[in-house]
């Protein structure tokens, strides 16, 4: 199909090192509001769901904290990229030797905020046309429970199968698929809890809809490839060579039969 969900595949505990570390983001955002005057308050009582859609309502900020990369010289962090059950799973899908693309971005969908609503497209329409024929496996991780109200993810099952198909860039910068697809497909809505994983596809086709909610959907991605040595074809070097500009750093080996190609 495509997709896989993994449902309790995490435990609360694993959760908490990204919540602290986005709690941590948040902090130092409503810092800088709060000292340039855009503040009454740090809103330090809200809770992990509430906060950032408190501060950003007062000081009419639109900031998204999107990338948790930087962060990356934490270990904890690291050793979650190459946490057992996901590499596990990956392991199961691209085959024993695994790299990571060196991206590991946070995903707040605010409330109310159309802008936050993307539309159908393939992962590889952003990372580059020659990436179709690699398999890359993203990895969505929710951080609060997700459904139709806040922003769950849609699928279009199957449609992984369909190739890649053309896209541009709208005025916010988001793809844009120039067929309508879920006219070829029936939109499958995929509710999750704290602790399910969801894999997919570069090419499934998926969106997700505004947050109706008044609380922020939390969510973190990232994404795991076969490492580069292993490509056998023109088309796959070309498809890494994509991978490598678009991510500015070459897959990072996390899982292999050979110790020493580990990271």
């Amino acid at each position: 199909q495509g997709c896989l969900v993994l449902r309790e595949g995490l435990q609360q505990e694993d959760l908490l090192l990204l919540r602290g570390l986005i709690s941590t983001l948040i902090e130092e955002h409503a810092q800088k509001l709060y000292r340039a005057g855009k503040l009454s308050t740090l809103y330090e009582t809200e809770s992990f769901e509430r906060r950032l859609a408190m501060v950003n309502e007062e000081a009419k900020s639109t900031s998204r904290l999107l990338d948790l990369t930087p962060r990356l010289n934490s270990p904890e962090l690291f050793n979650f990229v190459r946490h057992p059950v996901i590499l596990d799973c990956i392991s199961s899908l691209l085959g024993s030797e695994v790299a990571w693309t060196g991206s590991f971005v946070t995903r707040p969908k605010l409330p109310q905020n159309a802008a936050a609503t993307f539309p159908w497209h393939q992962d590889s329409q952003y990372y580059g046309e020659p990436t179709q024929h690699l398999h890359v496996v993203s990895v969505w991780i929710p951080l609060v429970d997700v459904d139709e109200r806040n922003g769950c993810l849609y699928v279009l099952p199957g449609s992984h199968r369909w190739g890649l198909l053309k896209g541009k860039r709208g005025a916010d910068n988001l793809m844009i698929t120039t067929e309508a697809v879920d006219k070829r497909a029936k939109p499958i809505a995929l509710s999750m809890r704290q602790g399910d994983v969801l894999f997919f596809s570069n090419l499934i086709f998926h969106t997700s809809n505004p947050n109706t909610t008044d609380q922020v959907r939390w969510s973190v991605d990232l994404r795991y490839v076969s490492p580069i040595a292993l490509a056998p074809s023109e088309h796959q070097k070309q498809g890494y060579s994509s991978l490598c500009k678009h991510y500015g750093v070459a897959p990072i080996t996390v899982r292999s039969r050979s110790k020493q190609n580990v990271a």
